[in-house]
């Protein structure tokens, strides 16, 4: 089985974090996800656990994503970033771009989307781990 894995997910929206939530835990048990309903409370998770991956909105009222990814980087280049917005432009793309982040997806995000781009983000091969497990059993 792989290493556990834990992930952040930031959104002010209760209905996205949901969605992000279910859909990331039904990744496997290497994936643990906490969350965050705005960049504050990220920021005091992030000082207590090292994140592999952080997914965050960008448009949050107080910490943005932007701002919170502008942390992470002071204190973790290893650490995978996904920006999700409803507003991408070029600003975005150039931001995503000096901060090293992984990608940046448009809402509505998708449970495939997310399924196919997590295991990459973090670097893990999900067909051969699959298959790993199944002959395991």
């Amino acid at each position: 089985m792989a290493e556990q894995k834990c992930i952040l997910v930031v959104d002010d929206d209760e209905q996205v974090l949901f969605f992000l939530q279910e859909t990331l835990q039904a990744l496997g048990p290497w994936c643990k996800v906490h969350i965050a309903r705005n960049g504050l409370e990220a920021a005091g998770l992030l000082t207590e656990t090292p994140y592999a991956l952080v997914i965050t909105d960008l448009r949050m009222p107080g910490i943005d994503g932007q701002e919170l990814t502008e942390m992470i980087r002071k204190t973790n280049q290893e650490t995978v970033v996904i920006w999700i917005t409803a507003f991408r432009g070029q600003e975005t793309d150039l931001a995503a771009q000096r901060l090293a982040v992984y990608c940046c997806l448009e809402k509505p995000v998708r449970a495939a989307q997310m399924r196919r781009i997590v295991p990459k983000a973090l670097g893990l091969d999900h067909r051969s781990s699959s298959a790993a497990n199944a002959a395991a059993i």
